[in-house]
């Protein structure tokens, strides 16, 4: 009946329950063992997945992770990503500008790009392949936003301006007593990307708050451009409201 019911020759189903009977205990125990290094392995590997956006996001990751057929590689700072020129183009208007038009780099299968470190790159891809939106504990937001911008990821460039409302303006809530406010900070960052909305909501804040930042010595190393602008933002309100 073994050997009917399933697809096993007899040679094989012979051998099979003459290495059972010889081994027996031992191997059950050793399958034993062996189902829970593979149970506790799974466990580990699930935990340090980051989570994608999709069924096809979890597929290019993998396509990704595993280097399949990659026909590019990315280098920055001695370290190597191997990608796909299709995807990159696909998401990415630097890409498909770099290679498939008129650059240098369109026709080469090594590039090197600056300006980046190599986790903002490994940032930078899981959004491409995966539109995994974790950032890791310290990355610099605001070279994130920057970045993202250049390479035309939008849905990155949103992520990041909201990780920035979060982390930076607790979401523009009144000043905490004795609590320094990277509110500036993220104006700063805001005003030299040019992301007008985030600039404008930190203004309005300072604006609200414009005692409490002047206290503050992060107002002091802000540009003397923004001070000036804080500044007459404060008299045309003051004015306004007369």
């Amino acid at each position: 009946r073994l050997v009917y019911s399933s697809d096993i020759n007899l040679k094989e189903a012979e051998e099979l329950a003459m290495m059972k009977k010889i081994l027996g205990p031992k191997l059950i125990q050793e399958n034993e063992i062996a189902t829970l290094q593979n149970t506790q392995i799974t466990n580990v590997n699930c935990n340090s997945n980051l989570e994608t956006a999709s069924v096809l996001g979890e597929d290019l990751m993998m396509l990704y992770k595993k280097c399949c057929c990659p026909d590019i590689t990315i280098c920055i700072e001695g370290k190597e990503f191997q990608a796909h020129r299709a995807i990159l183009c696909a998401r990415s208007s630097y890409f498909a500008a770099m290679l498939s038009g008129s650059w240098a780099e369109s026709s080469q299968e090594h590039i090197t790009l600056q300006g980046i470190n190599h986790v903002e790159m490994s940032v930078i891809l899981h959004f491409i392949y995966g539109g995994i939106l974790d950032f890791p504990d310290k990355v610099d937001v605001g070279r994130i936003l920057g970045i993202a911008d250049m390479y035309g990821l939008d849905g990155l460039k949103e992520v990041a301006i909201y990780i920035l409302k979060r982390d930076y303006c607790n979401f523009f809530q009144k000043p905490v007593p004795g609590k320094q406010q990277p509110v500036l900070e993220c104006m700063a960052i805001a005003h030299s990307l040019g992301v007008e909305n985030l600039y404008a909501a930190c203004m309005k804040w300072v604006q609200k708050h414009f005692a409490k930042c002047l206290s503050e010595r992060s107002f002091a190393s802000l540009p003397a451009e923004l001070q000036n602008n804080c500044l007459v933002m404060l008299i045309q309100s003051l004015v306004s409201s007369t």
